[in-house]
This record gives structure tokens, C-alpha cells and sequence, in this order.
């Protein structure tokens, strides 16, 4: 029983893995469930098989993306904490964003559809920025570590208009 449910675990993270891959090469507007599933090599009723329901999967590929982007910027920082202004211009450097560009785009597609109160975008939108509100706060002096939240809003704006400045000229 137990190999049975590793064995599930294991093709879990396997389709979570491609269903993200594919999120970000292709946004939302093709994330159908047969399109999911496809991406995963799996007809859509072997992936509802894996997953209770299409959010179910959307919201793991979500903390997914959110986890590899931050031990990714874990190889960025210093191991002791920095002041503010260091972390906003690592975390908004355009070779970093150029790289993450794909990530960033559907994150924020992602936000458009938490802010109108669509699940489980809000939920998991939610999650994901207490998650990077504390990253910051481990990362940050002491002294400046009340202002997370603000450097979290302030690095969110900077990549925002970022990727639409990319997209105007």
C-alpha cells in the first residue's frame, strides 16, 4: 500500500512538474484540462485521476513555480542579512528578470485573476506573497525587517513595469 501511494506521490510531482512547464510557456488561456493533461502525456481523465479538480493542480504548480524561484535567488544573495536597497536591486535586476521573464508573466496573469477574487488564484496568491513577505524578512537587517511588505510591494511594481516597458518598446 505504501509503494502504491509513493508511486502516486512520485507521478504527482511528475505531472505537476510538466503542467507548470507548460503554464509558463503558454499562460492561462491554454490551460484546459485537456491541454493540461497533454502536457503531461495524460489523457484529462488519468489527470483528474492524479487531482481532485483542474485548481487542485493549477494551485500546486503555483507553489511550485513560487519554491524554485526563490532557491533560485537563494545562489543571488549573500547568506547574511542585507540592507533594503541591496535586496530590491538584486530582485529587480533586468538580467534576472530577462531570465524569469515567462514566470513573471504568468505570475502576474495570476494576480489579475486573484484580484478579482477567482480561486484558487487568490488563495494561492495569498500564500505565495506571505511566503516571499517572510523571505524577506530572513533576508533583511534587523533594523529593516518591519519593512518587508513595503520592499515586497516596491520589488512587485518594479518587475511589473518592467515586463510592460519590454512589451512597449
Amino acid at each position: 500500500m505504501t509503494s502504491d501511494r509513493s508511486n502516486n506521490d512520485a507521478r504527482r510531482q511528475e505531472i505537476v512538474l510538466a503542467v507548470a512547464d507548460h503554464l509558463v510557456r503558454e499562460g492561462l488561456g491554454n490551460s484546459g484540462i485537456r491541454a493540461l493533461a497533454g502536457s503531461a502525456g495524460l489523457s484529462d481523465r488519468m489527470l483528474m485521476y492524479y487531482f481532485e479538480t483542474k485548481d487542485d493542480l493549477i494551485a500546486q504548480c503555483l507553489m511550485l513555480l513560487a519554491r524554485n524561484m526563490a532557491a533560485g535567488l537563494e545562489t543571488l544573495l549573500p547568506a547574511r542579512p542585507a540592507p533594503a536597497h541591496h535586496l530590491v536591486a538584486t530582485l529587480t535586476d533586468p538580467a534576472l528578470v530577462r531570465a524569469q521573464t515567462p514566470v513573471l508573466r504568468l505570475w502576474f496573469e495570476i494576480v489579475g485573476l486573484a484580484v478579482r477574487g477567482n480561486e484558487p488564484y487568490r488563495s494561492a496568491v495569498e500564500r505565495i506573497l506571505a511566503d516571499w513577505q517572510a523571505w524577506l524578512v530572513a533576508r533583511l537587517r534587523a533594523d529593516q525587517q518591519g519593512r518587508a511588505a513595503e520592499l515586497l510591494a516596491e520589488v512587485e511594481g518594479r518587475l511589473l513595469l518592467m515586463l510592460l516597458r519590454e512589451h512597449a518598446g
